[in-house]
């Protein structure tokens, strides 16, 4: 019984735990502001590849294919990167990103 109970406490704290929504509006505003300049950022702007489009990675990536990508670009020349991807501002843009799929 405790065994059973302790699993489903660790199970429900590790999920919990991963689970971080972001929000979408932050994403947009950080997007905005620190990508404009390089990607294209608007909701159902057009797609292209490079850089490529939110647009086009929110339909050709998971969600956690865009963490992944954020949390370790596949470049290092995106400017000012480490002053706004740190903390929630990493599910802010997740969050944003995703919702262009729409």
């Amino acid at each position: 019984m405790f065994r059973t109970s302790f699993a489903i406490v660790l199970a429900s704290l590790a999920g919990s735990a991963m689970a971080q929504e972001g929000n979408a509006t932050m994403g947009q505003h950080i997007a905005e502001e620190y990508c404009a300049s390089c990607h294209m950022v608007d909701p159902g702007g057009p797609f292209k590849q490079e850089p490529p489009s939110f647009a086009a990675i929110a339909v050709y990536r998971s969600a956690e294919q865009i963490r992944q990508r954020i949390v370790t670009p596949i470049h290092t020349t995106m400017p000012r990167y480490a002053e706004y991807m740190i903390g929630g501002n990493i599910d802010d843009m997740v969050a944003y990103i995703a919702s262009l799929e729409d």
